[in-house]
This record gives structure tokens, sequence and C-alpha cells, in this order.
């Protein structure tokens, strides 16, 4: 079955992009990454997914949306997806989460920085590390895909899935930064492509985002990757 094209949503303040129903992208930081806005289920609350070097940014979208920030949901701990949760938690006590298996990568987030030459730092968050074999009620759900990270995960919301730089829309976010297994990575993806819906609604770390099943068709150095080969 052909799934359906992104909609139209009505124009978020500026700053932001509207990329599902209660869902925004904020792009932006030193190192450019996406950082998402979810509405929660309490009339005025939300939660951030993955902020990255820019929190004010995000936070003055967020406002701008009528939205507090209450909780931020991490898909792994490479400092352009958590660097800017202290923010929030200082702001409003938002509780930040992170799969446990990737705290040693948030730990090595201002040596990164340093070896890539940004001259910018980050505060680490006082984190809730997710157990997945004693997962926390929250109202997302962390599905662990290791390669990227050890602890990177997927985050599912309703049909949206927030993948952080696991899987993209397009090519494959390969590196060689420390804890990056391209085997078990490879291995990850492969052990839920037959269990996400086509329909899904795929927000990744960097890029556009799109549905699963025009991932699956369309996204062919993906499709080399997980065949085996090398991708470009």
């Amino acid at each position: 079955m052909r799934a359906r094209a992104l909609p139209d949503f009505p124009q978020p303040p500026e700053g932001a992009e509207a990329v599902g129903e209660g869902v925004w992208r904020v792009t932006g930081g030193a190192f450019p990454s996406n950082a998402y806005i979810c509405e929660a289920g309490t009339p005025g609350e939300a939660f951030v997914i993955d902020p990255g070097l820019d929190p004010e940014r995000i936070d003055r979208a967020a406002q701008g949306l009528g939205l507090t920030p209450r909780q931020v949901f991490c898909t792994h701990g490479h400092f352009d997806h958590i660097g800017g949760a202290r923010w929030f938690q200082q702001k409003y006590g938002a509780a930040v989460f992170l799969h446990q298996a990737d705290l040693k990568t948030m730990k090595s987030g201002n040596f990164l920085l340093m070896v890539l030459k940004f001259e910018q730092r980050i505060a680490l968050p006082e984190v809730t590390l997710i157990d997945p074999a004693s997962p926390p009620d929250l109202p997302v759900t962390y599905l662990p895909v290791p390669g990227h990270t050890p602890g990177s995960c997927f985050i599912r919301y309703g049909e949206h899935l927030f993948t952080g730089d696991s899987l993209y829309a397009r090519g494959v976010g390969l590196s060689d930064l420390p804890g990056e297994n391209h085997g078990l990575l490879r291995k990850s993806l492969l052990a839920l492509w037959d269990a996400i819906p086509g329909d899904t609604l795929v927000h990744p770390g960097h890029g556009p985002s799109a549905r699963f099943a025009e991932i699956q068709a369309g996204n062919h150095a993906l499709a080399a990757f997980l065949a085996g080969g090398d991708a470009p």
C-alpha cells in the first residue's frame, strides 16, 4: 500500500516547522540538528526530543506555540542531540531521559566538541537513565537501536518515530565517532525493519521527515548498507 504524503499544517511560529499533528521541528545550532517539540496530553505542556546546541531557539518556538516543555527525551547522547537539555532542566525543571548505555557518550560531549574544533561547550544535564528491561511510565516508548552509539534509540510517540542519527530519510548517517559500530547498526535496523508500519512518520536528527514506506522505497544508499554494502 502506498504511504500517504506528509500533509500540510497551519503556519507555526518563526523558527519552527510543523511536521505532524502537534509536532514541530526546530533546526539550528553550531552543528545543525533537528529538535522536536511535541504537544503533550496536558493543555499548554510539551516535551522536547533531542534539544541540540541552540536551546534558546527551541524555547522561543515553544513559547510561540504557547507550550511549556516539561520533559526532554534524547535518542542518544551526542552533544548535538543532548546539548540543550540542561537549559530546559534549569528553566522549567524538565526531566531528561537517556538510554543508560549512552551515559559515557553524553559525558564525552565537550571532548568531542574540542576535537571537532567547535568553541561552544555544553552543560551536562542530570539524566534519568532508561533501562529497557524495566521501562518507566512515559508518554513515549524507547526502542533500542545500538550501533550509532551504544545506547541509540528510536523514540515512538503515536504515529511518530524519532530516529536520531540511526535512520535518515536520505542517505545513511555513518561516521567514525568513538562507539559507532556499523555492523551492529545494520543488525539493529534489520531487526525493526518489518515491524514499523509504512505510514509511520519518521523524524531524523538531521534532514527531512518522511513516511517509512517512502524511506524503504527511495533511500537506495540505506538499502545498500542494509544489504551489507558500504554506504556512500
